[in-house]
């Protein structure tokens, strides 16, 4: 009998521990670092993180797709996912970041604490300080597996590689391309195929309705969603932030004026749901999905379920209020980072009668007292060249400086003394800082022509109707001897045409500042053109379109009947803008500037915009990191 009990007793002993969930894994074992968390110390897992979480570990799914709001922990969970593969099932990880730089930010911030902090990770990856360690900021290694962090807008992290684990962070993030190696979701699972037992997880905030590769993924996993139960009658629904057509989901609404009194009201009895019973509606609540999909689960969640003090239901009201005031962008940014969301633009392209009416009567070709900076766009057609001169304020606000037609064979060299002719003009003063030319017609004349200016000047863009980014990173043309790219050659820049155009018809739509007041950033003015032009500037509309997958999809389309060169140009021009740094500008207005203590009457908006040009005029100091365009103008 004794001996019995000895051999259990050692059979107990030597059994190895059970495979615990990514759930239990983080519960028992993951710490919160204090670089990184408020609330350093032991993570517990949330009600709605456990599904989620557990996703990743069921043997059953090899795909896990998460669209998500801000401050629901998802950078956290990354982290605990890493941990646990590290530590209970070692193999290949590979962490896809926006770009390289994200990549090592992600290193030193999140993986380095982790790492320190948790004791079951403590000593499984060398030390980048050591002699002999093989360990960078990128890539590590630990008994039975590695973990490399790469960026999304470099093809050189995906080569010759093989991981079983591929996480992708941030999504609608990525550039267009990994440099000139292609999709970078592709290039990822690629890399995954020798793995019968591979996970490929994204995540991210999503971004424009139609060009989102995280709404993509979601829609075609099983979508689940988190339904939670009235606390007074019991009926289960998702919390949503406006009420649906049909009438489902747990609705928030609050008294006008009065978003401290924000609450949900239930879609069956519209019972009163309080904060207050946040916590335990969330305790019983369960992920439900939306239709079935073979190893594929993905998940939508909102900031209305997290448990931050900064996302409490009268916080997030204010936030809307906030938002909804301040403008296009900044309710586009509420609604992305907020509610989880794509951002959809409205179907309709702004009236162009309307556009015409309100013209100004300054002259084409003057340069009104706003604009520090002048950018140009040229659309190249066989005939003739198409262009707008734009003068940009720092606040993004525009004015048409001229606009016009260049006629001539664009496939002959002569006809392209009239754009030299056009970089040469100056408009009150000012010339042209950067023109952007499309390279998508008679393309080698038009690298021929660009590359007799300084790519600070001119430079040759492609619209690339699927970009998640206003401006990509600029890729090689030339091609060596050898048929290879060669790098420091000619480049081409990618321009998200829909970003583009979705962020200049909300532009359109602005009214101007009334009874004296400043116009909002991105008003455009335009002086007295001729019909066609304000025609062309609004001829495309959003559409409806069903893809391949049988999903649908929001695209870009002609008018009937009209023609869009003087759009493209406008989208090129602020490319141009983009490019110089515009988006990086600070404008140096009343309300950015701190009041001085003295009597001195305060300088109008006009001396304001003076000042402004003459910062900018001030000649560059010399450094030894290059930087152009209105970001080192304003240091």
């Amino acid at each position: 009998m004794a001996s019995n009990n000895w051999a259990t007793s050692c059979k107990a002993t030597l059994k190895p521990p059970a495979r615990l969930t990514l759930s239990e894994w983080a519960d028992q074992k993951f710490y919160l670092s204090a670089e990184s968390a408020a609330e350093p110390g032991r993570w517990k897992t949330l009600p709605y993180q456990r599904g989620i979480l557990d996703a990743i570990t069921d043997p059953t799914v090899e795909r896990v797709s998460f669209m998500k709001s801000a401050r629901v922990g998802a950078t956290k969970m990354m982290n605990a996912t890493i941990g646990y593969f590290m530590d209970q099932d070692p193999c290949p990880i590979m962490v896809v970041q926006p770009t390289v730089e994200d990549a090592k930010g992600y290193s030193r911030e999140e993986i380095a604490p982790m790492l320190r902090d948790c004791p079951a990770l403590t000593g499984l990856v060398e030390q980048e300080t050591t002699k002999k360690s093989t360990a960078t900021i990128q890539n590590k290694s630990f008994p039975g597996g590695s973990l490399s962090l790469i960026g999304a807008n470099s093809g050189a992290g995906f080569r010759r590689v093989s991981r079983r684990v591929v996480i992708f962070d941030e999504v609608d993030g990525y550039p267009p391309s990994a440099g000139n190696d292609g999709d970078q979701i592709q290039l990822g699972i690629r890399r995954t195929q020798d793995y019968w037992n591979r996970k490929i997880i994204a995540a991210s905030t999503p971004l424009v309705a139609g060009a989102s590769r995280i709404e993509d993924m979601f829609e075609a996993g099983d979508q689940r969603r988190y339904f939670v139960a009235c606390p007074h009658c019991g009926h289960r629904d998702v919390l949503t932030f406006r009420q649906a057509t049909d009438g489902a989901g747990h609705n928030m609404q609050w008294p006008t004026g009065e978003p401290a009194s924000a609450h949900f009201v239930c879609s069956k009895n519209g019972c009163v749901i309080d904060h207050q019973s946040k916590f335990d509606m969330l305790a019983t609540g369960e992920w439900v999905a939306a239709r079935p999909s073979i190893g594929h689960a993905s998940f939508h969640i909102w900031a209305a379920y997290s448990m931050s003090p900064n996302a409490s239901w009268a916080h997030l009201a204010a936030e809307f209020l906030e938002a909804n005031a301040g403008g296009p962008e900044k309710l586009r940014t509420f609604v992305n980072t907020a509610l989880g969301e794509t951002w959809k633009e409205k179907g309709d392209a702004p009236a162009w009668e309307r556009l015409y009416y309100r013209r100004e009567p300054y002259p084409i070709g003057s340069v009104p007292d706003g604009v520090v900076e002048l950018t140009a766009g040229v659309d190249v057609q066989k005939d003739r060249f198409v262009f707008e001169v734009v003068g940009w304020s720092l606040s993004k606000e525009s004015w048409s400086i001229d606009a016009g037609l260049l006629m001539g064979d664009t496939s002959d060299a002569s006809t392209w003394a009239q754009l030299d002719e056009l970089m040469g003009k100056e408009f009150a003063g000012l010339s042209i800082a950067m023109l952007a030319i499309d390279s998508g017609y008679n393309t080698q004349q038009v690298y021929d022509w660009a590359r007799r200016y300084p790519m600070s000047r001119v430079v040759a863009v492609k619209g690339m109707a699927t970009a998640r980014s206003l401006v990509g990173v600029p890729s090689a043309v030339d091609i060596t001897s050898r048929g290879k790219r060669l790098q420091r050659g000619y480049k081409v820049w990618p321009v998200g045409v829909a970003i583009a155009k979705a962020e200049l018809y909300g532009w359109l739509r602005l009214q101007a500042g009334s009874d004296g007041e400043e116009n909002p950033p991105g008003y455009c003015h335009f002086p007295e053109y001729a019909e066609e032009f304000f025609l062309q500037l609004t001829a495309e509309h959003l559409v409806t379109v069903k893809k391949r997958s049988g999903f649908t999809a929001l695209q870009w389309q002609m008018i009937p009947g009209r023609e869009n060169h003087w759009l493209d140009c406008r989208v090129y021009a602020r490319a141009a803008a983009s490019i110089r740094g515009i988006d990086r500008a600070r404008p140096t207005t009343s309300a950015t500037k701190p009041t001085a203590r003295t009597n001195r009457k305060s300088p109008t908006r006009q001396e304001e915009r003076k000042r402004d040009r003459a910062e900018l005029a001030k000649p560059k100091k010399k450094a030894a990191r290059k930087s152009t365009g209105w970001l080192k103008k304003r240091r």
